[in-house]
Parts: C-alpha cells; structure tokens; sequence
C-alpha cells in the first residue's frame, strides 16, 4: 500500500513540477517573493525570461533583471494584481529575494516554496473565472457570513477573490504578503495583459 501511494504520489508531483512544453499554449509567470511582497512578470512574446540576478537589485530594479538581455524586454511586470485567463495551462517560475517564502494559493489548493538562490515551480489550469467563482452557492454562503460578521462591527464587506499569500512565517510583515489573482476568459486576459 505505501509503495502505491509514493508511486501515484510521485507521479503526481512530476506531473505538476514539469514544465510546460511549447504545444501547451501555457502562460508563463514569474512570482518574486521579498520581504515583505510579490512582483509578478510575464513572459513576453518570445516565450522566455530575460536573466535576473539578486546582485542586479538596484533603485528600481526590483528584481535584479540584466537589462543587457534582449530577452527581457519585452517582459511584463505587475505589483497589485495578476490575472489568468481560464482553462489555459499556467507555469509558474518561483523566486526569492531574501528568506524562504512560500507561495500559496489556497482556492488553487496550490503551494510551492520560493527559496533564495534556487528557482522552483509547478503548474496548473484555472478552471473557473472569478465571476464563476463568486456565483457558486458554497462561496456566497460562506461570503454571507463573513459579511455578516463584518457588517456587525461596522467593516467594509468582503467580495470573494482569488489570492496568493506566503505560508511561511517570513518576519514581522508577513501577514501583508498578499496580491490578488484575477481569473477572466481569454479575451479580457489579453485585453489586460496588453494594457
């Protein structure tokens, strides 16, 4: 029974940490994780990232990219939101800038450790937009509570979203290291990537 159990759990994880290969059509991001936040950047039209190294982290090159790298410039970055198209393979690149993180997208049931030094990844397909998300019975209810808790202390109401947190004690602001993930159809994800 355990060997089965290592045996379908490894091939699970490979399945998941494989990249993706060109004839999937996946969406490439980057999350980089710092103390105390996330910076996601897209790969451009050539389907790579340009080189970035720590020791590059200078005024506001935030993530240590080599601007020497033709590769890198036509990358897209993005600090308050990150959007997926729906039904579409996403390959996450994971880094980190100072200590472990860990990136963590509860509604995904996805989490992946960002360690300096080392890139990491996996990948998946949204399978539900967040408007889809937020019209299913099980959300509303439970968004009806929170909202009613909220409403009683006088807070402002709560709106269900997908997001990425870090789930490793990070330092003192590690609460704060939250962006919001915005799943939509094909055509609104490329309207807002091209914005």
């Amino acid at each position: 029974v355990l060997s089965i159990l290592i045996l379908y759990g490894l091939n699970t994880w490979n399945n998941i940490t494989t990249p993706a290969s060109e004839e999937d059509d996946a969406v490439l991001i980057e999350l980089y994780a710092y103390q105390f936040g996330w910076i996601a950047r897209y790969a451009g039209e050539d389907r790579e990232f340009g080189d970035a190294n720590v020791r590059l982290i200078e005024g506001v090159n935030a993530l240590g990219m080599d601007s020497t790298d033709s590769r890198g410039w036509d990358d897209k970055i993005v600090r308050a939101e990150f959007h997926l198209p729906v039904n579409r393979p996403v390959q996450f690149i994971f880094r980190a800038q100072d200590v472990i993180h860990s990136a963590y997208m509860p509604h995904f049931r996805a989490q992946m450790n960002c360690v300096p030094g080392m890139v990491t990844q996996f990948a998946f397909t949204p399978k539900y937009t967040t408007e889809e998300m937020r019209e299913q019975s099980e959300v509303m209810d439970k968004t009806r509570g929170i909202n009613k808790i909220r409403s009683d202390k006088g807070e402002d109401l709560y709106e269900f979203d997908y997001v990425l947190l870090c789930n490793k004690i990070c330092g003192a602001s590690h609460y704060s290291m939250q962006m919001k993930i915005v799943v939509e159809e094909e055509d609104d994800y490329k309207q807002w990537l091209a914005e």
